[in-house]
């Protein structure tokens, strides 16, 4: 194990423009109680060289590593092999911290009895806008870290951020399905919830940029035929992970068929992907319709 407790892990693709929020709010950090680990996920504009400028100048251990395009879940199981402090926080390539955001997220870790730490896999905290500097959605009610039902605390509005269990998070590597480059976090963090819980605090830790070529605004447009796998992946661990909860949550089953026959999948290869035998003769049931839309939606020239 490193003798120092946190990385703050940033995969990076082509923001070297950007890149400079996450390095000189790192600069102001109130304690260097961490390394910053970079994994470039095969950018074409030449960020290696303003790495290694970053590396000369800061105060704090500097890595990075190179990867082909693959897409930030990628990047993100490469980080759990090369991590070995207890904590880490992932700091995307546009964001910035506060300049005690990882002063707080140890004290947070240290604010759970020792005794009830291995309970949980994070804690987390909020963020602002970077233009208003005002928090982005609400904060945490008094008493949230007493909920029994997760969905409770998954209510709560706005962005977070959280520092992890670097323990924990190398048991819950990301899927590398064929087909697409985003996986969503929910797909990992659904089986984790089963297991562990979150720890819940009301401080800023990080400013959000919105980039008008950011992953989550731009992906989805840019990238329709990746989408349906990415969508068929999320699906399922809704469906396996969380459950259905309600009549109306039935219509994921829809979803996720959807998806599948949009990917290409047969039904074969849509069914086994589901634990319960019920909901697997659903699916079953919907195939023929979702192959319908899919059909009609080709013969109207809609794009897939």
């Amino acid at each position: 194990m490193s003798d120092l407790r946190f990385t703050v892990f940033t995969p990076v693709y082509n923001r070297r423009h950007t890149i400079h929020r996450v390095f000189d709010s790192l600069m102001r950090q109130s304690t260097k109680d961490f390394e910053w680990l970079v994994i470039d996920d095969g950018s074409t504009d030449n960020i290696k060289p303003l790495i290694d400028e970053y590396a000369e100048k800061a105060d704090f251990k500097v890595r990075y590593y190179y990867k082909e395009n693959g897409g930030k879940h990628t990047a993100t199981n490469m980080a759990y092999t090369l991590m070995e402090t207890e904590y880490f926080t992932i700091l995307d390539s546009d964001d910035a911290f506060t300049d005690d955001a990882v002063e707080k997220m140890l004290a947070a870790w240290d604010a759970i009895p020792e005794g009830d730490r291995a309970l949980y896999w994070s804690v987390v905290g909020h963020c602002i806008n970077s233009e208003t500097r005002e928090l982005i959605g609400e904060l945490f009610p008094d008493g949230i870290n007493e909920f029994d039902d997760v969905r409770k605390s998954a209510s709560i509005k706005g962005d977070k951020t959280a520092a992890l269990r670097t323990d924990v998070m190398k048991k819950f590597p990301y899927p590398e399905p064929e087909g697409t480059n985003f996986v969503t976090e929910s797909v990992v963090y659904n089986k984790i919830e089963k297991e562990y819980k979150q720890y819940y605090f009301n401080d800023i830790l990080k400013i959000v940029y919105y980039e008008p070529d950011s992953l989550t605004i731009a992906w989805y447009r840019d990238h329709v035929k990746e989408g349906y796998v990415s969508n068929f992946v999320w699906k399922q661990s809704i469906i396996n992970d969380v459950g259905i909860k309600s009549i109306k949550d039935y219509f994921i089953l829809f979803q996720y068929t959807f998806y599948g026959v949009m990917s290409n999948k047969k039904l074969g290869e849509i069914t086994s992907g589901i634990n319960k035998g019920f909901y697997r003769f659903i699916c079953t049931l919907l195939y023929v319709p979702a192959k319908a839309i899919r059909a009609f939606r080709s013969k109207r020239g809609v794009n897939e």
